[in-house]
């Protein structure tokens, strides 16, 4: 069977340690369980979905690629089609960064056994970096990559505590991606530094009287141009 994932797809699958036993959250069509069967090695492999169609779709996919023995489909929401110890790696992948907060918190049962999260949020990346930090895991690695015109971060976290604790702006702009560079992130930082002094512009037109809120939110954006203009 012809399995070709995205490049969204490939680099949040490409995170997971090879011979894990991975519960793939939101599987929909099952590519990635099946990728990570194949190319990982993993012996374990549950495939989930809130939806039925989905997971009536990743399980005719599984059989085409002879993998019933080694991917196993459920149903329902988030971690709680899970078991304690069962797996030992989870990826959440296209879902909110806040409803991915929520999903980690809502099962603590499970998630004190999960030695490893590999996470792909849409949206509020920097609140997820956040909420690692405060379930007790340290971010491991991050990969960024773009499709269909838009940025995507996903981020590898361990269980364990940063040995330097996160400023604010590598909360917002990564701390590893930083370190590393590569054309992708950097391409996203020149769009955020336009951004942020496009919007700081707007705030220092002559004559504009500006509200305490306003004056604040112009203080925030002052801060976080120096940051970004000295760190990247």
């Amino acid at each position: 069977m012809k399995n070709n994932l995205s490049i969204r797809m490939k680099m949040n699958a490409s995170l997971v340690p090879d011979g894990a036993r991975v519960a793939d959250i939101g599987c929909d069509h099952g590519y990635v369980a099946i990728w990570l069967a194949k190319e990982k090695g993993c012996p374990l492999v549950i495939a989930t979905d809130v939806k039925e169609g989905p997971l009536r779709r990743a399980e005719k996919n599984i059989r085409l690629a002879n993998l019933e023995d080694t991917i196993e489909t459920r149903l329902g929401d988030g971690l709680s089609v899970l078991e304690p110890r069962e797996v030992d790696t989870v990826l959440v992948a296209g879902m909110g960064g806040m409803t991915i907060c929520e999903m980690l918190s809502g099962e603590p049962g499970v998630l004190s056994n999960i030695g490893t999260l590999i996470l792909q949020p849409q949206s509020d990346v920097e609140e997820v970096r956040r909420h690692l930090h405060k379930l007790g895991y340290f971010i491991d690695k991050e990969s960024i990559c773009m499709e269909d015109g838009k940025y995507y971060f996903a981020i590898r976290a361990c269980q364990g505590e940063e040995e330097i604790p996160y400023t604010d702006t590598e909360y917002r702009f990564s701390r590893l991606l930083a370190e590393e560079g590569g054309s992708v992130y950097r391409s996203f930082m020149r769009q955020m530094t336009d951004k942020l002094s496009s919007l700081l512009d707007t705030l220092e037109l002559p004559g504009l009287e500006l509200g305490e809120q306003a004056k604040e939110r112009k203080k925030t954006l002052q801060t976080e141009l120096q940051e970004l203009r000295k760190q990247f």
